[in-house]
């Protein structure tokens, strides 16, 4: 129906279902209801070191269980509200009777097709290889021909890759001054790539 001190707006087919929590017959503030939290259930880190002969691998894992995250950069491309670039995924709204989909139609500056709610709340659990090396230690028998006592070299990379169902750039968002975390696109970390020489004389 219409919302405490607003114009009357009349939904239709294509609009998005809000429920009517107190079955007052309007959609407000007195509808508001709890949709997660922003503290994961469990959150850390773990590594594994594999020897072979004289190499090594060493990998280092990050993770977080069970984190709600508001994705408010899908609510801004996915808004049809105004005339900033739309992700493709608005070529699936809600066009005519009989469509059945998840996006709703687009309404042009009116409506409330793309207020905050359960929509944009998503699990941002995660799990990400945060580091990895690749060593390998020279023969000594091999090396006393040159003087030397150890040479090893690696290579190694940072932020490698993640697994994740959250649908954003990257999972791990903080929390934010109103104590629930919001992603709002920032750039994602970035991925490195180091290669090491170390020599024993």
């Amino acid at each position: 129906d219409t919302e405490a001190g607003t114009s009357a707006y009349e939904f239709k087919g294509g609009d998005a279902i809000y429920d009517d929590i107190n079955f007052d017959g309007n959609i407000n503030e007195l509808d508001l209801v709890y949709l997660g939290n922003s503290n994961p259930k469990a959150q850390g880190g773990f590594g594994v070191t594999f020897n072979y002969k004289r190499f090594q691998l060493k990998a280092n894992f990050t993770y977080r269980y069970d984190i709600d995250v508001m994705n408010k950069a899908r609510m801004a491309v996915e808004n049809m509200y105004t005339n900033v670039n739309q992700s493709i995924a608005v070529n699936w709204r809600w066009r005519k009777e009989g469509d059945i989909t998840e996006m709703p139609r687009a309404l042009y500056n009116t409506g409330y097709n793309w207020l905050g709610s359960s929509r944009y709340v998503e699990d941002a659990s995660y799990l990400r290889l945060s580091y990895l090396q690749l060593s390998y230690n020279f023969d000594p028998a091999f090396l006393k021909r040159y003087g030397l006592q150890t040479l090893r070299v690696n290579a190694s990379a940072d932020n490698l890759c993640f697994w994740s169902k959250y649908t954003g750039l990257d999972p791990e968002i903080s929390v934010g001054s109103w104590g629930r975390a919001e992603d709002n696109s920032k750039t994602p970390r970035s991925r490195s790539y180091t290669i090491g020489i170390s020599v024993g004389f």
